[in-house]
């Protein structure tokens, strides 16, 4: 994926130039898996999408209801 792409792919989902981590793993993903069929959007790009979109979902919600419990646990403790 070109430079100036990637910077403005990380600019647009993270407002920063050089976007986080997972962002540039998700990115090189499918740059990746773009480059290979020649930069047309085939169903391999579409799958590889939606694949990194679920598994950013599922730690999305893992995440939150790890917080929920830790919440929960520390209420019922101080009663």
């Amino acid at each position: 994926m070109d430079e100036n792409r990637r910077k403005a792919v990380n600019y647009l989902l993270t407002g920063d130039q050089q976007g986080s981590p997972g962002t540039r793993i998700a990115g090189e993903i499918l740059g990746r898996v773009a480059a290979r069929d020649s930069g047309r959007l085939t169903g391999r790009v579409v799958v590889a999408g939606l694949v990194i979109l679920g598994v950013a979902g599922l730690a999305f919600v893992a995440y939150r209801l790890l917080m929920l419990d830790l919440i929960l646990t520390l209420v019922g403790e101080s009663d």
